[in-house]
């Protein structure tokens, strides 16, 4: 008959005890990654709060700009070329300086009210990203100062409050362009491809640096938007221009009629 080993008692309570400690230290490790996730979900979270708020408090302000441009320089400006009107009217031959002011008056009429629109709050809860981005270019190369050339699929697969973020990330570039860059042409590419969105926007301008561009409200406020929609957006500037890749995923994200998360 073979006596019990008397060390095999200790080594089995030893095994025993080395096991439960490795088990805890994986359920520890586990509960701290878990709680790792979740701060970093709810930091997340937070993030795109703040960035909605920060975005609808732009809106709410673009709006209330819209209706004072609309009302209140819009009718000084369309009383201006009443009164020019009723003179040319009055003379047998209006000099030509007072044609040119009528036509000059009435481009503005124009672009005013097309400004007015796109800052508006009704106008963006029937928006169209395509149809309204098209409206600009053709704002844009009616001055005749800088021309815009656009390609685009027919429609987007995004929904309206999407639209519109996309747009006003569209719209800031654009104006960096026009006011700063000395462009003469600007390019905007958008692409589709399977579940990613590809937009594109170069000019021909003096480029920037980027370093100081960096600290540019306009700048921040494309990020924003552009974190927003979950995706990323890079410059690349120089002596030959400046480039903006704008890119986000699709289908992953809701946001309401007006920009916001539902």
């Amino acid at each position: 008959m073979v006596e019990n080993d008397p060390i095999s008692l200790p080594a089995l309570l030893l095994l025993q005890v080395v096991a439960m400690y490795i088990l805890f230290v994986v359920f520890v490790r586990k509960k701290q990654n878990k709680l790792i996730s979740e701060k970093e979900i709810m930091q997340q979270g937070f993030t795109q709060q703040l960035l909605q708020s920060q975005i609808r408090i732009q809106e709410e302000t673009m709006s209330t700009l819209g209706k004072e441009l609309h009302d209140n320089v819009g009718q000084l400006l369309s009383s201006t070329k009443m009164l020019i009107g009723v003179m040319e009217r009055s003379l047998e031959n209006p000099p030509e300086i007072l044609t040119t002011a009528d036509n000059t008056l009435s481009k503005a009429i124009f672009e005013l009210r097309t400004l007015s629109k796109s800052l508006n709050r009704e106008w963006i809860e029937q928006f169209n990203f395509i149809e309204n981005l098209t409206a600009e270019v053709v704002r844009i190369n009616s001055a005749k100062g800088i021309q815009v050339h656009l390609s685009h699929p027919k429609e987007l697969p995004l929904k309206t409050g999407q639209q519109i973020v996309l747009f006003r990330i569209v719209q800031e570039v654009i104006q960096n362009a026009v006011k700063h860059a000395n462009a003469n042409t600007i390019v905007i590419s958008i692409v589709q491809e399977l579940s990613l969105l590809k937009v594109t926007i170069t000019d021909d301008g003096r480029g920037f640096d980027m370093e100081q561009v960096e600290k540019g409200q306009g700048i921040i406020n494309i990020r924003h938007r552009t974190e927003l929609l979950s995706g990323n957006v890079e410059w690349t500037s120089g002596v030959e221009g400046t480039r903006v890749n704008v890119q986000c995923p699709l289908e992953i994200y809701q946001l309401a009629p007006n920009g916001l998360q539902a």
